[in-house]
């Protein structure tokens, strides 16, 4: 109940803060949403596939609706074969959704949003639910990604992995921040051996931990400085920059898509056909 959800989708646009900036490259994001928009992915904290589709069938209909129309088939055919050897569900291409694990939906999940390679990615809770294994792959995929120069964002609860990340966000209630910088640095700071004790610490004392922040070194050094760089840099012209990566949309070929993606759930969903024939 901190906001974490409410920062991400502040972070991400989808719910603008009603006061203050983001900034991107110095860019006011809100103000240049729409030429940012072809850079965005986000996965939400439920599921954004069909069950009754196989995983790439799944993929399949996505890329014909989000990437460019100017892709011929085996082109789209090569990004949705990337995209599933990038998650490890080459082997379960054939299979329906609906019979994966919670891991493997959630990677078909990831997958809808990697097709178009966005730059910047938001996952609300992405390991949720997960078995301490998967939850480890999870995490180590998210890394490769910010590795190949993706920008990553997550939400998560679950603790033992947070190595994966370069910088952490700890929110204490009311969205304030009580901890941003290196997980190295994390529990040093708290004065803690585990990342749970950190929860009881914020619990009794918020207040204490949100006002210790503000005067420590790591405030001074990842909020105040980095905000000073960011004012000093030479803005870009997102629309020029963009321009090139914006999706020509066609809306007869989305009706198309539509169409045969809705008969093909039909088809595989013979209970819900006769309901709605009879």
């Amino acid at each position: 109940g901190a906001g974490k959800s409410t920062t991400l989708d502040a972070l991400n646009g989808f719910r603008p803060a009603p006061e203050g900036q983001i900034l991107l490259n110095g860019d006011d994001y809100y103000q240049n949403f729409n030429s940012y928009r072809s850079i965005l992915g986000y996965v939400p904290q439920s599921d954004i596939i069909h069950d009754d589709l196989t995983v790439e069938e799944s993929l399949n209909y996505v890329a014909k609706l989000r990437l460019s129309q100017d892709m011929d088939t085996s082109e789209r055919t090569q990004q949705v074969a990337k995209v599933m050897r990038t998650l490890g569900l080459s082997e379960r291409a054939s299979v329906p959704v609906k019979t994966l694990s919670g891991g493997q939906r959630k990677r078909v999940s990831i997958g809808v949003e990697l097709l178009s390679e966005p730059s910047l990615f938001f996952l609300d809770e992405p390991t949720s639910g997960l078995d301490p294994g998967t939850e480890r792959n999870m995490m180590q995929l998210l890394r490769s990604l910010a590795d190949q120069g993706k920008t990553v964002f997550l939400i998560t609860h679950a603790v033992g992995n947070l190595d994966c990340c370069d910088q952490i966000l700890f929110l204490a209630r009311g969205g304030r921040i009580a901890y941003y910088g290196p997980p190295s640095e994390m529990l040093s700071f708290f004065k803690v051996r585990n990342i749970p004790d950190i929860y009881n610490k914020l619990d009794a004392n918020p207040d204490e931990w949100v006002n210790r922040f503000k005067q420590s070194k790591f405030y001074k050094e990842y909020v105040h400085k980095r905000g000073q760089e960011i004012s000093k840099k030479e803005k870009n012209n997102p629309k020029e920059f963009f321009a090139q990566q914006k999706i020509k949309a066609s809306y007869f070929n989305q009706y198309i898509t539509f169409t045969q993606r809705y008969f093909k759930i039909l088809l595989k969903n013979i209970k819900s056909l006769v309901t709605q024939v009879l």
